[in-house]
């Protein structure tokens, strides 16, 4: 039996995380977002890049973002 086909609004739900999650405080809906920090290292002056993955809804949007 093949998989289940799932509609175009399921394909779009599953890619912005608007199916689930929701902030308890501002009852907005959490985003996952990729954040890239550039960090120099302190002993030989390089750079390089640190990739989080951050929870990001109004309640804490400033603080990440901003």
């Amino acid at each position: 039996m093949g998989k289940k086909q799932r509609t175009f609004m399921d394909k779009i739900a599953k890619g912005t995380g608007a199916r689930g999650e929701e902030c308890p405080v501002c009852q907005s809906v959490i985003r996952n977002i990729k954040i890239v920090r550039a960090v120099r290292n302190e002993t030989s002056g390089s750079w390089r890049f640190v990739e989080t993955v951050e929870k990001v809804c109004k309640c804490n949007e400033k603080e990440l973002l901003g």
